[in-house]
């Protein structure tokens, strides 16, 4: 076992870098944070998955794109990585996950490994992100931090709910998608030789992220619901995120780090720009993106509430179905619809609409959408999910929520507790 995990450490040493450690040292004896200048970008990589191949690639884009250098002032850009050995789709073999540092030195893009964590660790965890999170705050004090999180997650649905509703429902409504991409969906990752996933919860990767950051980008899918907006509303300043899934391919790595660091401050809207760009005429996929102000979000849950106390009963008796939805069916029930529409759809009036889109411009700094993702048409989007309560003959068709996503709500998603969505 011993020789495995020697071996393990080397490929992975040889897989981040690129450098020699030029002697740095760690440990930073510092002033205050407030005299601090510097910024901090942390990667982190749930890859031990289907993406492996796909998250490797992005790093790599990422290493020839801008770096700062690695003095003390420099701005910081961290990847934490766990990735399936060789990029392969085999999750026999544990790995472990590495936190490496990325820089330019002489022009070249350099990487230095910072801490490796055992093989098997899991990543997709509220206490290993915790503890990267906290590492990287002791090690590297800055005036600001940000965070890139990729992987596989589906917005604020239980664990494997979306990928086996039957767990959870008893049953299964077998219908498909048309056919499934490769796609970033946070938080899943194999464990016990590939054989069980595990996932974060919404409410988890919230608690988990020990300070507040001044933005989180979502490379995953799904991610883009009023319910995930409002969670991490006091974990970070601003938040981007599709409403539908994301190719693998993600945001554009290759400038990601001269919007979030070369500038004077972060530049959370271009990235979601040039995010959008790449696909605006793409014809296999599109597009879906959506960047909010989490201190603005408090005058558009007091809408919401107001509105769904008065439409209760339009959106109690309201299929989905004519509703625009972001989600692509896996053998369980549609449950991510576009927030203004489905209150359209439950009997709005035009004041209610235009009281509600004023709260949604106060939040939104910028939403992009082409006319379709894949085989979703994207006609009535306002840049948010919502969750769609059951209706009474709900088992009639899939376009809504269950009893137990009801009860689920109820019980695990802040949003409903600030809206009364769900009574």
């Amino acid at each position: 076992m011993a020789k495995v995990r020697l071996i393990l450490l080397s490929l992975l040493t040889l897989l981040f870098c690129s450098c020699e450690r030029d002697g740095l040292d760690l440990t930073l004896t510092v002033g205050p944070f407030g005299e601090e200048t510097r910024q901090v970008l942390l990667l982190y990589e749930a890859g031990y998955n289907s993406l492996s191949a796909d998250i490797q690639r992005n790093i790599n884009v990422l290493r020839q794109g801008y770096l700062p250098a690695n003095g003390r002032n420099d701005d910081v850009v961290l990847v934490f990585s766990h990735q399936t050995l060789h990029n392969r789709r085999s999750y026999t073999e544990e790995t472990s996950p590495v936190l490496f540092r990325l820089y330019s030195k002489h022009g070249e893009p350099c990487a230095d490994t910072l801490k490796v964590w055992p093989a098997g660790t899991p990543v997709a965890n509220k206490e290993t992100m915790t503890e990267v999170f906290n590492w990287v705050k002791e090690e590297f004090p800055a005036a600001g931090y940000g965070a890139v999180l990729s992987s596989h997650a589906t917005g604020w649905l239980p664990e494997e709910y979306y990928s086996n509703p039957k767990r959870y429902e008893g049953r299964d409504r077998s219908i498909p998608v048309s056919w499934s991409p490769r796609r970033k969906s946070f938080g899943q990752e194999y464990y016990e030789k590939g054989t069980r996933t595990q996932e974060m919860e919404l409410k988890d990767l919230a608690a988990a992220i020990p300070y507040k950051l001044d933005y989180i980008l979502f490379d995953c899918c799904l991610m883009g619901t009023v319910e995930v907006a409002w969670e991490l509303r006091n974990v970070c300043s601003y938040v981007a995120f599709s409403p539908c899934e994301i190719p693998a391919a993600g945001f554009d790595f290759h400038r990601l780090t001269e919007h979030l660091l070369k500038a004077d401050t972060p530049d959370v809207k271009a990235v979601c720009e040039e995010y959008y760009a790449a696909y605006e005429t793409d014809s296999v996929y599109g597009a879906t993106i959506t960047l909010v102000d989490c201190a603005r979000l408090e005058p558009l849950s007091g809408v919401c509430r107001e509105l769904f106390d008065r439409y209760r009963s339009g959106i109690l008796n309201l299929s989905g179905k004519n509703v625009q939805m972001y989600d692509r069916i896996h053998g369980g029930y549609h449950v991510f619809f576009d927030l203004k529409d489905m209150l359209r759809e439950a009997g709005a009036t035009d004041t209610d609409l235009a009281s509600l889109q004023a709260a949604l411009d106060g939040c939104i700094l910028y939403e992009a959408h082409t006319p379709r993702f894949i085989d979703v048409k994207l006609d009535r989007v306002c840049g948010l999910a919502v969750y769609l309560p059951a209706y009474p003959d709900y088992r009639r068709d899939i376009y809504h929520g269950t009893e137990f996503l009801d009860g689920f709500y109820k019980e695990n998603v802040a949003w409903n507790q600030a809206t009364a969505l769900v009574k």
